[in-house]
């Protein structure tokens, strides 16, 4: 075939491609189109994306469509037969393309000079045509008819508000509080594996039932509820497996700590009252050492040994043995034989070491325990926040002004406060039954520093007066009040297993109540 009936070929096989370009490129952004009316459909009646994430993606899916159609388009392969008998077809050249290449190709046998001829004829008809006209660079009008119609119908369901929204958000909260429960679980259990202060068949029995909370964390089709479960069986397994004569002992030694305000005794004190007993059998230890160490002076001699006796009368009844050993270290310093005195002294510290070793253990799982409830109260958070969220939706003000239900399910009582975690809720109350919000008086009362409030006295038969502020009543300030109450609430949530969800309400009531 002449070389310049190949370049008019040539011409028309780029007129061809660039209108296959155009093609391929609507139809890209009409099967895109198609692709994410049918994801914002299946998005509004199941959560499975945002709408910021089908904005987003709409623009990558068109611009995707776009390129990889034209792509296509453009590529798409065609045998030089197809393509010349296409030609011929849309250029109204009757088939003369399709009879110069079958001649050149010898499919067609004819004498030299009328293949020259034939050649030259179409070489001359096919420089006289523009393919533009035949292979126009637009889509056919039904595919941007069709990807008008798409467009127009996504508009509304990319823009307007999805119903599923809050149910994403729910999902994403409670998946990320999961996440977080399953990291403070793993990193006890790490902890767990590594301490030295539990036996082999405590340390079984508390990564058995870690790992049980763990497998209903992780299982996909747990749902909260379950979660909180497993989570509320490891917390009691976990407490079961605490002793409670190692934890009463130190109790009793922290109630007993001496009252001395001799320097001397200070430290001895302050170790016992934050239930420390290693630290206070190492000062013992430490104390009567004369290695390197000025001697003890008359006055800290005396005040030491009026320590230990006071100890001693206080352990007399609940603890005979440690009460002995701290009258006869008391004994022996009145008597003046320091001899016997280290002796008393280092005794007294043993026995310490050996309850702050006993309750070892205690302490390791009272650490394991306390992210296990760590890891309820999130789950609890984020099944509130959700709540909240669901309720502050539009169409949801039926349930506002209800009670909430906790995080195990339960609704609160009637008339109770729905205090939740970082809502900023105002509205609570002194007596945990009401749900109204303070007064001007009450609100005064609260926040003013240094203020005070009439705790009314109790009647010969205990039902309480009604006046308050009278003449006789006792006034105690109200710092004093909330901070003792506070503590021993916090004291108490710390020492036994409850429910996430009466924890939080708690600590919401606190500091709902906080001056």
């Amino acid at each position: 075939m002449p070389a310049a009936l190949e370049r008019e070929i040539a011409r028309f096989g780029q007129a061809l491609r660039r209108h296959r370009l155009v093609i391929g490129a609507a139809y890209g952004v009409m099967g895109a189109l198609a692709a994410l009316l049918m994801a914002a459909i299946a998005a509004r009646l199941t959560p499975l994306w945002h709408q910021a994430e089908l904005l987003l993606a709409s623009v990558w899916a068109v611009g995707g469509g776009l390129f990889v159609g034209a792509t296509i388009g453009y590529l798409w392969p065609m045998p030089l037969s197809r393509r010349l008998r296409l030609f011929d077809r849309r250029l109204h050249l009757a088939d003369r393309l399709t009879t110069a290449w079958e001649l050149a190709q010898g499919s067609i046998v004819a004498p030299a000079a009328l293949v020259q001829l034939q050649q030259m004829e179409t070489l001359d008809a096919a420089r006289a045509i523009s393919p533009q006209p035949a292979f126009p660079l637009r889509p056919p009008r039904a595919v941007g008819f069709a990807a008008l119609v798409l467009l127009l119908a996504l508009v509304p369901a990319l823009f307007l508000a999805n119903p599923q929204e809050s149910a994403l958000i729910q999902r994403e909260a409670q998946q990320q509080a999961t996440a977080a429960a399953i990291a403070q679980l793993e990193t006890a259990q790490e902890d767990l594996a590594t301490n030295d202060a539990l036996s082999e068949a405590e340390r079984a029995a508390a990564l058995k039932a870690l790992e049980e909370a763990l497998a209903a964390l992780r299982d996909r089709r747990s749902t909260p509820t379950e979660q909180q479960a497993a989570l509320s069986a490891a917390e009691r397994q976990l407490a079961e497996l605490r002793s409670p004569e190692a934890a009463a002992r130190l109790r009793r030694l922290s109630e007993a700590s001496p009252l001395s305000t001799a320097d001397v005794v200070q430290p001895l004190a302050e170790a016992l009252q934050r239930g420390d007993a290693a630290a206070a059998a190492a000062y013992l230890r430490d104390l009567l050492d004369p290695t390197g160490k000025q001697p003890l002076t008359a006055e800290e001699t005396l005040a030491l040994a009026d320590a230990f006796q006071q100890m001693a009368d206080a352990l007399d009844a609940t603890d005979p043995e440690l009460a002995e050993q701290l009258a006869a270290a008391a004994q022996e310093i009145y008597s003046g034989d320091m001899t016997a005195v280290r002796a008393a002294v280092q005794q007294a510290a043993e026995t310490l070491s050996e309850a702050a070793q006993a309750n070892a253990s205690n302490q390791t799982l009272e650490q394991a325990q306390a992210a296990v409830q760590q890891a309820q109260e999130g789950l609890g958070d984020a099944q509130r926040q959700t709540a909240t969220s669901t309720a502050a939706q539009p169409g949801a003000s039926g349930t506002q002004g209800k009670p909430m239900a906790g995080a195990q399910g339960g609704p609160q009582p009637a008339g109770e406060a729905a205090a939740l975690p970082g809502s900023g809720n105002a509205t609570h109350s002194e007596d945990a039954g009401s749900s109204q919000p303070y007064g001007s008086t009450e609100a005064s009362r609260i926040t003013g520093q240094g203020g005070e409030i009439t705790l009314p006295r109790q009647e010969a038969f205990g039902s309480p007066r009604t006046a308050t502020g009278l003449p006789g009543d006792a006034r105690v300030p109200y710092q004093d009040v909330y901070t003792t109450y506070a503590e021993a609430a916090q004291a108490d949530l710390s020492h036994n297993a409850y429910p996430p969800a009466l924890r939080a309400y708690v600590r919401e009531y606190f500091n709902g109540l906080e001056p």
